[in-house]
């Protein structure tokens, strides 16, 4: 986490989610009973902002914690989850959860399982059976929803069952002028370049 440059509200965010991680762990430990955490969560921010390399990372605190049983992260997107036909999406949504069990499931730019409304499209029904499973299969796997923050906001307010399903949200800064550069340095040094 350090290594990564900027980002440093979320950060803090992360580190503060990572010591509440692990108080929980040590209760449990200690035979106190908290509420049942729901560690779904929503990521919002500008492509290449490091949504994707933040969920690895968050894959990884869970799976020190001993929240996750496995150090996986399954990266989807709208065509992995739905299908051209009527009764076929479901299933396939069902298979890709079976997938990320024991993990993180990454859906990016999530809000998009929900902009056509048409009676032809089966986004519907991909969000209706991932919303079955972040209930049923509670503390087997983890997802993580990805996108713009302004249609996120509206991808949860479509369906009020996503949204009470989700415990955490992280909101991500674009990169400023100097941190860009800072990227470009780093990535020029790892390649023996100079510029």
């Amino acid at each position: 986490l350090e290594n990564i440059v900027g980002l440093t509200n979320l950060k803090e965010k992360i580190k503060e989610f990572e010591q509440y991680v692990k108080f929980i762990k040590e209760a449990e430990k200690k035979n106190i009973k908290l509420p049942n955490q729901n560690m779904h969560m929503i990521f919002t921010g500008n492509p290449g902002v490091g949504k994707t390399t933040i969920a690895r990372i968050m894959a990884k605190i869970l799976y020190n914690a001993g929240i996750l049983q496995e150090n996986k992260l399954i990266e989807v997107e709208r065509k992995d989850l739905i299908a051209g036909y009527v009764g076929q999406t479901a299933p396939k949504t069902s298979e890709i959860i079976e997938k990320a069990i024991g993990g993180v499931l990454f859906i990016d730019e999530a809000y998009s399982l929900t902009l056509n409304n048409s009676s032809h499209d089966f986004g519907g029904e991909a969000v209706a059976t991932l919303i079955k499973a972040m209930e049923d299969r509670k503390g087997e796997f983890i997802v993580i929803f990805a996108g713009y923050k302004k249609e996120m906001g509206e991808f949860i307010e479509v369906n009020s069952g996503i949204a009470s399903r989700i415990g955490y949200t992280f909101d991500f800064e674009d990169y400023s002028r100097e941190e860009l550069c800072e990227i470009l340095y780093k990535k020029s040094e790892k390649s023996n370049l100079v510029i």
